[in-house]
């Protein structure tokens, strides 16, 4: 019969070599979707050295296995964040993210910001949970038929105002409290966010090209963010752990 101590050893080869699998597979998904493509040599930020493998007609490649690692343990924390019922946002203001950004936090019941940061977002909540309050309050009176009796120039001017705080904030309509882990997609359009962060203690999770400075960031994922191949995969990584420590809490 097997000892307690054989068995636990054997448990921890099986783990070991399923996390070795689970390495391997997300490896060559990353390799296919191009996150090893850094942008050119000459647009390089000097403190991303660390995690370039390598040169490549002028373009710098990054250091997958190092993705990896970091990619691992930015979805292990995050699965926890969420296992602890934190306030999880999704940052990403870019063109190529912003759709994904939204889709993905829809599909992980999380919150997002896609369209331009408002300054003070995190440093100046209370503001922003004003105009939160408000957009709630005139979205409650128009599907409860509170508009009727309005001339027709003033419900079209609080149309108007509703179009505009759900275009900034709709993102956040659900979000109770402030945000607790900010996850960026792009380190240099979304910077003000992480700066916001770390000035409350905000923890940040962020994807970091070769041009990116990784400085102050908890979790750095270095990877290609203009790729919307690139993005959508790590967006789908990130979020299946999120959903996956979503499940366990509602377990409890």
């Amino acid at each position: 019969m097997s000892t307690t101590a054989e068995v636990q050893e054997v448990n921890q080869e099986q783990q070991s070599q399923e996390s070795k699998d689970k390495a391997k597979k997300l490896l060559k998904s990353l390799i296919d979707a191009g996150v090893h493509l850094g942008h050119q040599k000459k647009d390089w930020n000097p403190k991303m050295e660390d995690y370039i493998f390598d040169t490549k007609d002028g373009v710098h490649i990054i250091n997958l296995a190092m993705t990896v690692n970091h990619l691992m343990k930015a979805a292990d924390f995050l699965k926890q964040q969420a296992k602890l019922n934190k306030n999880i946002l999704l940052v990403g203001t870019s063109k190529q993210t912003s759709q994904i950004i939204k889709d993905s936090a829809d599909r992980a019941e999380i919150y997002y910001i896609n369209q331009r940061w408002l300054g003070g977002l995190i440093t100046n909540f209370e503001t922003i949970r004003a105009r939160l309050n408000k957009l709630r309050e005139m979205e409650l009176q128009k599907e409860t038929g509170g508009f009727v009796g309005y001339a027709k120039k003033e419900v079209a001017s609080i149309n108007r105002q509703i179009l505009k705080l759900n275009k900034s904030l709709g993102g956040l309509k659900k979000m109770r409290g402030k945000p607790e882990v900010i996850v960026a997609f792009d380190q240099i359009k979304d910077a003000i966010a992480l700066i916001e962060a770390r000035k409350v203690n905000c923890a940040t999770v962020a994807l970091t090209d070769t041009n990116c400075d990784p400085t102050g960031i908890d979790y750095i994922i270095p990877a290609n963010d203009d790729s919307m191949r690139s993005i959508e995969l790590i967006a789908k990584y990130l979020t299946d752990a999120i959903i996956e420590g979503s499940a366990l809490s509602k377990r409890k």
